[in-house]
């Protein structure tokens, strides 16, 4: 709690001295702001000396529409020139260089052009998701990185890209694999018991992925890897519901069937033990 109050006494200084200015300037500030108010991050690389950023203010990012779009996001120019390391970080080799990321500086889109007023319009009408679905969890990340922040943010971006449009399912899937990716190199150096079973996990949410974007084959591929009998326990639900929903996807009702009846079964175990722990 006193880390989320720092977060948001640190915003309302940052609105006050910003508030006759669209933009932010320092990347450090976005981050805190849009982690306090459930925004993505719209970042803008650019350079004085840049011709076609020059351009996309006066014909885009002035404009009231725009404006109007941008409130869904926190704004933030980066100066290549005094932000050198940054513009590193992400590999920005030409401007200007257009990124919207999450709170934690997750890339979720990125696409190096100008861009019309109708183009950016359309961009900001796209990704306009508001992130307070995951706020505890985005801040736990940002103020302690470790295995059990960056596993709880890739599980419910994971989770979440289900209820989104096609066109932007695969951008948030991405995003959830790049929290997977820290979650398990961070298992690899702390201290954990049921390491083998949380990197199951994360291999069953990646075939979760495949299903997701309907891509039932693949899914099924993945899961005849796994031996039945090396499923741990704490997946094992999880695991059968995979199978359930991949068969239903091709649409083969009889190993349908099978793995429903076997999700039931699994579900009257947990509710037996349940009994027999009161």
């Amino acid at each position: 709690m006193k880390k989320v109050c720092v977060i948001i006494f640190t915003l309302c200084c940052i609105l006050n001295a910003k508030a006759s200015n669209n933009w932010l300037t320092s990347f450090e500030e976005a981050q805190k702001i849009a982690l306090a108010t459930d925004k993505l991050i719209l970042v803008d690389f650019w350079a004085t000396w840049c011709g076609p950023c020059k351009k996309m203010d006066s014909e885009s990012w002035s404009k009231e529409e725009v404006k109007q779009l941008m409130a869904n996001y926190v704004p933030v120019k980066i100066d290549i020139d005094n932000n050198r390391g940054l513009a590193q970080k992400y590999d920005v080799k030409g401007i200007p260089f257009i990124f919207i990321m999450d709170g934690n500086g997750k890339v979720l889109y990125k696409q190096m052009s100008y861009k019309t007023k109708n183009e950016v319009i359309k961009l900001l009408n796209t990704y306009a998701i508001n992130t307070a679905f995951l706020n505890k969890d985005l801040i736990n990340f940002y103020t302690k990185e470790n295995f059990a922040t960056s596993f709880r943010v890739a599980c419910k971006y994971n989770d979440f890209s289900v209820f989104l449009e096609d066109k932007i399912r695969y951008d948030f899937l991405n995003l959830s694999s790049q929290y997977f990716n820290i979650s398990k190199k961070k298992l690899k150096k702390e201290d954990l018991k049921n390491k083998e079973a949380f990197l199951q996990k994360i291999e069953l949410f990646e075939i979760q992925e495949k299903l997701t974007i309907n891509k039932p084959d693949k899914a099924i591929k993945m899961l005849n890897k796994i031996n039945d009998s090396k499923v741990d326990k704490m997946n094992l639900y999880f695991y059968c519901r995979l199978n359930y929903l991949a068969f239903k996807l091709k649409k083969n009702v009889d190993k349908a069937a099978v793995w429903h009846n076997k999700l039931n079964e699994v579900e009257r175990k947990k509710a037996d033990m349940f009994l027999k722990s009161i």
